[in-house]
């Protein structure tokens, strides 16, 4: 008998703890999209966009969820319209509810595709905080890919701190802890953190894979002086190959479109150092992290698994790495191979 009361206390407990959790979460809720054309396709695809999102969102475990049919049941009754959510009238009965986020967004019709936003209301300030919008195809699997692509953006960028406040601009995240494999506060994964914040940075995040590109190194035959292959070079190396390409007219260089690269408010890349792509292939690439190109295209060998570093190896090479086996080696720097710029923070 004594075991069954102690069982029970025991489990009380615990149900307590976790009804204290969730209550301590902010409450988020997930409202209905809006289309710029009145037929039944689109509006089913939007209520299946809506669906895909509030998943997401569930799986960030950041937010109570509020249930479709409890928000769209608290709208009804509150006779708030979706279309004039930011009155400040609506705001205030929002905020009576308890309420601290709301998602919503558009699908949008454009030919035979569909440009989606995903946008996020903070009810506190009254003001959407965070958006995201992408281009995708209005098929079944096409829809599908694009907005599990388009939320794993989404989610990164809205980077709730601890307080669950939604923290905007180039620093948003700056305040939290990471871990390699984590998104990170500009859409890419993390892949080093160095333990303490040093020297301006603690992590290096990758760029997503959205913006790889290809290119030459540059400056063949010629002696870029100071690059190094240490973690924690590669911002200088990329500086040092910037300065000594410009100066001699040289266009469109691997570096130089790292260090010009604009993602998402984020203008901070630069090409990785020998060792920083080492990471990214052992910590991510090997992981099946950031859909790095891992396998020789045999019908047609394009070298879009093979990724440059900025560490120069003589006047003629430079390093880059194979992310089909890892190994890394000095090539003519005329080649054009692939390139996925980093960024420290």
């Amino acid at each position: 008998m004594k075991r069954a009361v102690i069982l029970t206390i025991i489990f009380t407990l615990f149900a307590i703890s976790v009804f204290a959790q969730q209550a301590a979460l902010p409450r988020l809720a997930v409202v209905e999209f809006s289309t710029n054309i009145n037929n039944e396709k689109i509006r089913a695809d939007a209520i299946t966009v809506r669906n895909l999102v509030e998943s997401s969102m569930v799986r960030t475990a950041r937010y109570q969820i509020i249930t479709r049919d409890e928000i769209d049941k608290l709208l009804a009754e509150q006779r708030i319209q979706v279309s004039a959510i930011t009155s400040s009238e609506n705001i205030q009965r929002l905020q009576l509810q308890n309420i601290s986020y709301i998602v919503t967004g558009s699908v949008d019709a454009m030919g035979n595709d569909y440009a989606i936003t995903v946008r996020v209301l903070n009810v506190s300030s009254g003001r959407f905080s965070h958006s995201d919008n992408d281009f995708m195809g209005s098929g079944s699997r096409e829809l599908f890919n694009g907005i599990n692509t388009l939320m794993t953006k989404f989610v990164a960028g809205m980077g709730a701190d601890e307080s669950g406040a939604i923290v905007q601009g180039p620093n948003r995240g700056s305040n939290r802890t990471y871990n390699v494999g984590d998104f990170g506060p500009a859409g890419g994964y993390i892949f080093y953190d160095k333990g303490v914040f040093s020297n301006g940075w603690r992590y290096l995040e990758a760029a997503p894979a959205e913006t790889e590109f290809r290119a030459q190194w540059g400056a063949h035959g010629q002696d870029v002086p100071g690059t190094s292959d240490a973690i924690g070079a590669g911002r200088r190396n990329t500086q040092l190959i910037v300065e000594h390409l410009n100066s001699r007219g040289e266009t469109g260089r691997a570096a130089q479109l790292c260090a010009s690269m604009d993602f998402d408010g984020f203008k901070d890349w630069f090409l990785p150092s020998k060792d920083e792509l080492n990471l990214m292939y052992q910590n991510l690439a090997q992981k099946g992290l950031g859909g790095f190109r891992r396998t020789v295209d045999q019908t047609n060998w394009t070298h879009t698994h093979v990724y440059w570093s900025s560490s120069q190896n003589n006047n003629d090479n430079a390093w880059l790495q194979y992310f089909s086996n890892g190994n890394q080696v000095g090539i003519f720097k005329y080649g054009t191979f692939s390139v996925r710029a980093v960024r420290a923070f």
